[in-house]
């Protein structure tokens, strides 16, 4: 992964816009972060990282640069790869931030910096604690980077990563089923950006993880390239974050539940209601159409009937057997139908309807009113005209 002694060529100066990237999108998120804002804390310390660990990626492989640190001040080297340590649980902190909105950094999670704690000691006992001329002598051709040492760390520094972001992953499932619980305006696109940070970040670490292990094996050329491809993967990502932070990174407003291991169960065994807040339900359903609003939460419908939300919940779990996302849009679905088979509404279009019934986008009102009604709206008012 070797840069060319050249200074600067095109490869070093992909990676230093990178490092400028990360550090002006952090401060674009500083700047713009709402009071109270723990998400934005934890992304922007993942961002610092980043820009430490492309920095540390270029101070490294660039040889004048190595050089230069290295006459200068060599313990300047290998931060970046000791911030690496701490991406997986800025990581699972972050998505656990934006996910759930009541979320809480309890003591007990510093139990996920102990893989950094540890790798700082060998770092030090290894190299830090050394004299400048012994720190010389171990960067020698590369000969500590290059040990069994720092081998075995940057392996599992990437295995990390790639660990933290599945588990990241699993929680975004979890989150879609349970967010349909509650909401009934939610869209797959309030989903993608976060998903694309964890995939990329996975992507990122499984690309250099393959190179670490299989580089080896190949000429240094090939290794070389193989490793500035994923310099490259670094830049793209950095700028597909900026791009998406302008786009999404409002969307979310979170569950209730204060951590991924308090969300309550999706179906509980107990049926405590009576028959009388069914009907109460089906009634202002049918009178009032709240599933007219396109961000209807059930904590708000629950509220218009007096019910207590775990309560409604169950009753739509266990009596109408739905989630609150499927109960809401099967209201819509047939206000829709309605709406498209009656003569007096035959001069409205698709769009207006899709603004009368509750539903935020075209796409999400084509797709829903296929699945239930087995065709399109277009084809299903044809079929009844």
């Amino acid at each position: 992964m070797a840069h060319d002694s050249i200074l600067f060529n095109l490869h070093d100066l992909t990676l230093l816009s990178a490092v400028s990237q990360y550090l002006l999108l952090s401060v674009f998120l500083l700047l713009t972060k709402k009071s109270g804002d723990k998400s934005t804390v934890f992304l922007v310390a993942i961002l610092l990282f980043n820009a430490l660990q492309s920095a540390d990626v270029f101070m490294i492989w660039s040889e004048p640069i190595r050089n230069f640190v290295l006459d200068w001040q060599p313990n300047m080297l290998f931060w970046g790869g000791l911030g690496f340590w701490l991406h997986g649980p800025l990581l699972y902190w972050y998505v656990s931030s934006v996910l759930y909105r009541n979320f809480r950094f309890r003591p007990i999670q510093l139990i996920h910096l102990v893989p950094a704690a540890v790798v700082f000691f060998l770092l030090y006992s290894n190299y830090y604690s050394h004299t400048h001329t012994e720190q010389l002598e171990l960067m020698k051709d590369m000969g500590f980077m290059l040990g069994v040492l720092m081998n075995d760390l940057v392996r599992y520094r990437y295995l990390s990563v790639i660990g933290y972001g599945i588990w990241c992953l699993v929680m975004l499932y979890r989150y879609r089923s349970e967010v349909r619980q509650q909401y009934a305006g939610c869209s797959a696109s309030e989903r993608k950006w976060l998903r694309w940070v964890v995939v990329g970040m996975v992507s990122i670490s499984s690309w250099n993880l393959f190179v670490h292990q299989v580089g080896i094996n190949m000429s240094d050329n090939a290794s070389n390239i193989m490793g500035l491809v994923g310099n490259y993967l670094t830049f793209i990502f950095v700028n597909s974050l900026v791009f998406l932070s302008i786009r999404y990174a409002g969307l979310f407003e979170g569950l209730s539940p204060s951590s991924p291991e308090a969300v309550p169960e999706e179906h509980s065994k107990k049926k405590t209601f009576s028959s009388e807040q069914i009907s109460r339900i089906e009634n202002h359903m049918n009178k009032a159409k709240p599933y007219l609003v396109n961000d209807i939460h059930i904590d708000q419908l629950a509220k218009q009937v007096s019910i207590p939300s775990r309560t409604l919940s169950n009753i739509i779990n266990h009596h109408f057997e739905m989630n609150f996302f499927e109960f809401i849009n099967t209201y819509r679905i047939t206000e829709a139908k309605r709406l498209l088979s009656e003569a007096e509404h035959s001069s409205k279009t698709v769009l207006e309807i899709i603004h009368e019934t509750g539903f935020g986008s075209k796409s999400s009102f084509n797709s829903i009113f296929k699945q239930y009604v087995g065709m399109t709206p277009s084809e299903y008012r044809k079929s009844v005209a």
